[in-house]
């Protein structure tokens, strides 16, 4: 019986995974992509919503990137608040992310004020904060993934419900 109980539990754990498919979760527990190896934990008022293959491909800061998923608050708000995009491109170093970063501004407005070398969850990262055009920071995060670079961009101000989750992170 013990072990009848030691596989139905492997199962639903296993199965719990699964019913989100590579990409969404809509509530507490793990959120998995499979395509970068990238897992979370997530509380039951945070989302990751994954976009569809269609929308999926564009420009970040000029660069061709894939815009898997984006986290949000489902409940602090009267609408879900978002509070970070996530995106994959070709191998990018963060000078050359804040070179991009840069350059998407033209009036000069975005600079990278600092970046600095992070470790989250046993993850080296590459933290690049930025100036923005309405006077606040921003902060990105860059690491790698399989065979892509991984800029988490965080919105502004959501540090205090962000922070936490991403802490979570883990590379398979």
């Amino acid at each position: 019986m013990k072990k009848f109980l030691l596989v139905l539990s492997i199962f639903a754990v296993a199965g719990f995974g699964c019913a989100n498919g590579p990409g969404g979760t809509d509530g507490i527990g793990p959120y998995v992509n499979s395509d970068y190896g990238i897992s979370m934990t997530l509380p039951t008022d945070v989302e990751v919503r994954t976009r569809g293959d269609e929308n999926r491909p564009t420009k970040y800061l000029g660069l061709d990137a894939d815009f898997f998923a984006s986290m949000r608050d489902t409940v602090r708000d009267e609408k879900a608040t978002n509070l970070a995009y996530f995106y994959a491109v070709s191998k990018l170093s963060a000078d050359d992310f804040a070179k991009a970063l840069e350059a998407s501004n033209a009036a000069g407005a975005v600079k990278a004020k600092s970046i600095e070398d992070v470790t989250i969850s046993g993850i080296l990262m590459r933290k690049v904060t930025s100036t923005t055009e309405m006077g606040e920071d921003k902060i990105h995060y860059l690491f790698d993934a399989k065979d892509k670079t991984i800029i988490v961009s965080q919105f502004i101000g959501e540090e205090k419900e962000f922070d936490p989750i991403f802490a979570t992170i883990t590379l398979r």
